[in-house]
């Protein structure tokens, strides 16, 4: 198995303080899959109030930003957020445009190419066009149309096999994510059984790195705590999915991944009814606390009552444990408030931290059992 850690992260605020405050001994174990974000309407009309090109004037900032905390490090960069066939005002594709300004910035990129994207012949062209830098790599990411297609098993391997030639790489020095998304309707052991069946048939065509991403966090804070000023647990299906291909298959070369405490889905727009939440990684789950809307009583400030529910818990891990948790244990203090952004990197932080924990510890009990499995008397 492998125990390194591919969060799915957005290239927001709240992601970026959330790794600007990580330990090497963390951010050494995992390399975020970053998003790109599609600019918003107030993002482009400030843009054009600086530039007659706002989309590359944007582009421009937020590598910088994203620079200033991973320059040195590695990142794996997807923009399938973006329309497929967009272009900057230059006429560059988006990944391909951030993948350059990142690396002129200091920062090894592997760029993501989309399955379900390659069918377009812009797409295509402007992935021919990228020069990777030195030690970098193209990643593969199957998503649902991916998953899908797997059942007409030549014309999937076909596509793969397109994207392999045309771009001149080989399979077996090639990643590749199982992106299955949104799991949180779905069983465990369908999650599972997904997970095998995509890891063994990649496995079979010549694929030796992959990595599975899904997120069983819910879009709304309703379905995952029912009242407000409440809290519950909520079941990381991905985390336990993934324990149980690699307790079947300790070998399998299969690394985890997750989307940190968002879901796939969820929007960046902050609703201005928005209930104040904390979202609490535990070991297979989640611990979240849930408060009422902002426009409520107390407003943002009821993150301290909120964090004080936090530290009084049994899944509290203590100040020391994380950047987070020690913003955590400062609000319920009363010493600070926060809003959604600061919580996102207070989350985020946790989260990593956490995951890249549990995955660490889980490993070392998989070596122990394999060990002990060989031992003959």
């Amino acid at each position: 198995m492998n125990q390194h850690y591919y969060p799915v992260v957005r290239a927001k605020g709240g992601e970026f303080d959330a790794f600007k405050h990580m330990p090497s001994s963390v951010t050494n174990r995992c390399t975020p899959i970053l998003e790109i974000p599609k600019i918003s309407q107030k993002e482009y009309e400030t843009a054009a109030k600086h530039s007659g090109m706002p989309y590359e004037y944007w582009m421009d900032n937020k590598a910088k930003n994203i620079a200033a905390i991973f320059k040195g490090g590695s990142l794996i960069v997807d923009a399938s957020q973006w329309q497929v066939d967009f272009t900057t005002e230059s006429g560059h594709h988006v990944l391909g445009y951030m993948s350059s300004l990142l690396a002129s910035l200091g920062v090894l990129v592997h760029p993501v190419v989309g399955y379900a994207r390659w069918d377009s012949p812009e797409y295509r062209q402007s992935i021919r066009d990228m020069s990777l830098q030195p030690n970098a790599n193209f990643v593969i990411r199957l998503d649902e149309i991916a998953l899908e297609d797997m059942a007409e098993f030549d014309h999937f391997e076909s596509i793969l096999d397109d994207i392999c030639t045309s771009i001149d790489i080989e399979r077996s020095d090639t990643k590749v994510i199982i992106d299955i998304g949104d799991v949180t309707k779905l069983p465990i052991l369908e999650i599972t059984e997904t997970i095998t069946e995509s890891y063994f048939s990649l496995v079979g065509i010549g694929f030796n790195e992959i990595v599975v991403t899904a997120s069983s966090i819910p879009d709304s804070i309703e379905k995952a705590v029912k009242d407000r000023d409440s809290s519950d647990t909520v079941v990381r299906k991905e985390m336990l999915a993934w324990k149980g291909f690699v307790s079947a298959n300790p070998k399998a070369n299969l690394s985890f991944g997750d989307y940190g405490v968002r879901n796939p889905r969820s929007s960046d727009i902050i609703a201005p009814d928005m209930n104040v939440k904390i979202r609490y990684t535990i070991e297979n789950g989640f611990f979240i606390v849930r408060g009422h809307s902002v426009r409520g009583p107390n407003g943002y400030a009821q993150s301290q009552s909120l964090s004080r529910v936090i530290v009084d818990s049994k899944h509290y891990l203590g100040s020391n444990f994380s950047w987070g948790d020690a913003r955590i244990l400062t609000c319920s203090q009363g010493l600070m408030v926060g809003n959604s952004t600061s919580w996102i990197a207070i989350d985020t932080n946790h989260h990593v931290t956490a995951v890249t924990t549990e995955i660490f510890e889980f490993a070392t009990t998989v070596a122990a059992q394999i060990s002990n499995s060989n031992i003959t008397f």
